[in-house]
């Protein structure tokens, strides 16, 4: 995707001893150079990034990043030959400016887009220092909830955190993720943070607990369905912390979305098939009506099985949305045509929100949590297979008439 936004070509970064502190597991040095690779990488240009050291840092801490996702971005800190290669640079930043995901990008959408003519001579460091905290303080005033902080002590890295961590959420994110899971996996996240730990690896950790609610299905007993659904809901609230870790630490990855949707694939599955075997085993087995909720429980885990398969062939076919709507922040890229196609606008767009928002897995996994505990779990089974049912209808429509557009797919 090209951006609208002007282009990046030259930054200038403000580097004194802040360069070194670290927000959620992340230099601050790095935090900025790699907020600019997401930009050049968008804009498909390489951006030239000088570090202008304050002069009262010690050369032995003058340390530039070096990270192989560098790709598009040649950093110096030879500032002298820099501006005198041009004296025009297109932004100056700080290393006192925490930037939370996509900050730079609003930052340069709100910003002014002209370039910034450096003095040829006699500019001091705390001058332009000066200049960047004005900028800043404007920006502050006039759009209010920046995606950023200017930190200026210690002290603020912890509140820095918890609002860089805010950020991170997914505007897909349905009601119970927004309000409940997501406060919880922050906390949790904020911890991981400090440890070198992978997003791959937690989603590889985590993926213990739906085998473990399996076996509290398959006893078929009230208690065995509580304890499922528990730690299903316990698995839904940990499975964030990933993305969470992922776009702090700028760690999004390909291959890191697609295991975590293939851990999300199976483990409904395992929810839809366990949850039948054990409603059977509670009904006194499959020579009762418990075939019912066995035959029940298989059917939704291969609707399950034939929604994912239809968006895995539309993806190799190269579609998606073709349109954004106003819910647009509510649905995955992959959903957009599924809804477009299905004739449900037709009862407006706030019925539709409404829908989506309520058939959400993070809500369907807290409404199983209830339905056990009220003693009802074969509801779960059966808003599982209806709700897989009209998500396979709607993904099988969609398959069967071609996009008029095309949007590029949007990691998780």
């Amino acid at each position: 995707m090209i951006l609208e936004t002007p282009l990046l070509r030259r930054v200038l970064i403000l580097a004194d001893e802040t360069a070194d502190w670290k927000v959620a597991g992340l230099r601050q040095l790095d935090r900025l150079v790699l907020s600019i690779q997401q930009i050049a990488a968008e804009q498909r240009r390489p951006v030239s990034v000088c570090v202008w050291w304050k002069p009262e840092v010690n050369a032995d801490r003058r340390c530039l990043p070096a990270d192989a996702r560098l790709s598009d971005v040649q950093v110096t800190d030879a500032a002298k030959e820099f501006l005198r290669e041009e004296n025009t640079v297109d932004l100056v930043l700080s290393t006192r400016l925490c930037l939370f995901h996509n900050g730079l990008k609003d930052m340069l959408e709100g910003l002014s887009g002209s370039a910034i003519v450096m003095p040829e001579s006699g500019v001091r460091w705390q001058d332009q220092l000066a200049a960047f905290e004005n900028t800043m303080a404007a920006a502050v005033t006039l759009q209010q909830g920046t995606p950023w902080q200017v930190l200026s002590s210690r002290s603020e890295i912890r509140d820095c955190e918890r609002a860089l961590l805010r950020h991170s959420g997914k505007t897909q994110d349905g009601l119970v993720s927004r309000y409940l899971n997501r406060p919880i996996s922050r906390a949790i996240s904020r911890q991981l943070l400090k440890t070198q730990l992978q997003p791959s690896t937690w989603s590889v950790l985590i993926f213990a607990l739906p085998f473990c609610a399996a076996f509290a299905f398959l006893q078929g007993t009230y208690l065995g369905f509580i304890v499922g659904c528990a730690i299903f809901q316990l698995y839904s609230i940990l499975d964030g912390c990933d993305g969470e870790i992922s776009r702090a630490k700028f760690l999004q990855t390909e291959f890191g979305r697609r295991l975590d949707s293939f851990c999300d694939f199976v483990g409904n599955m395992m929810l839809a098939i366990c949850l039948g075997f054990g409603l059977a085993w509670q009904a006194h087995g499959p020579q009762a009506l418990g075939w019912i909720y066995i035959v029940e429980g298989f059917a939704a885990a291969v609707l399950i099985g034939l929604g994912e398969g239809i968006v895995f062939l539309r993806r190799t076919r190269g579609e998606n949305a073709p349109t954004k709507k106003r819910w647009n922040g509510m649905l995955y890229q992959r959903h957009h045509e599924f809804l477009e196609k299905s004739g449900i606008l037709f009862l407006g767009e706030n019925f539709a929100w409404w829908l989506v928002a309520l058939t959400k897995r993070d809500m369907a996994m807290l409404a199983f949590l209830i339905f056990a505990i009220v003693a009802q779990p074969e509801w779960s089974l059966h808003l599982l297979l209806l709700v897989s049912a009209i998500s396979s209808a709607l993904a099988g429509n969609a398959f069967l008439r071609p996009s008029t557009a095309v949007v590029p797919q949007e990691a998780s």
